[in-house]
């Protein structure tokens, strides 16, 4: 009995975890991104912020401003390069500011983290 409390028990958990752990890895891998998938997100982004742009300095309704806003966030999270992660971070709280400047009612604010946004999109689209 001491045996088996000693040696065996502990041997069968470990075989059964080593068993476990290479299923629970594969089924919640993701693939990377290739990289025509990035570049298309990121020309994506630039369009949806561009878009938002446009419709804050054309005077459209919140809403459709806070619908490029979110696009635009939404496709920037493809972007999955590391030496882009600080870049894209910045850009992405940028864009937050804005959405929220814009709902308190402050445009002005809005439009500059709009505009700083954009230029870390096209910045990050220059160096990739």
């Amino acid at each position: 009995m001491n045996l088996l409390k000693k040696y065996l028990l502990p041997l069968l958990l470990a075989l059964s975890a080593s068993a476990i752990s290479p299923m629970a890895t594969a089924a919640g891998k993701t693939e990377n991104a290739s990289t025509e998938e990035v570049r298309q997100a990121l020309g994506d982004s630039v369009k949806a912020a561009e878009d938002a742009m446009t419709a804050l300095k054309s005077g459209a309704s919140e809403e459709t401003i806070n619908g490029h806003i979110s696009n635009a966030r939404q496709l920037i999270k493809k972007v999955e390069i590391n030496r882009l992660d600080v870049i894209r971070t910045r850009s992405a709280e940028s864009l937050k500011k804005a959405r929220q400047a814009l709902n308190n009612g402050q445009k002005d604010v809005a439009e500059d983290f709009l505009a700083n946004a954009l230029k870390g999109f096209k910045e990050m689209q220059s160096a990739f």
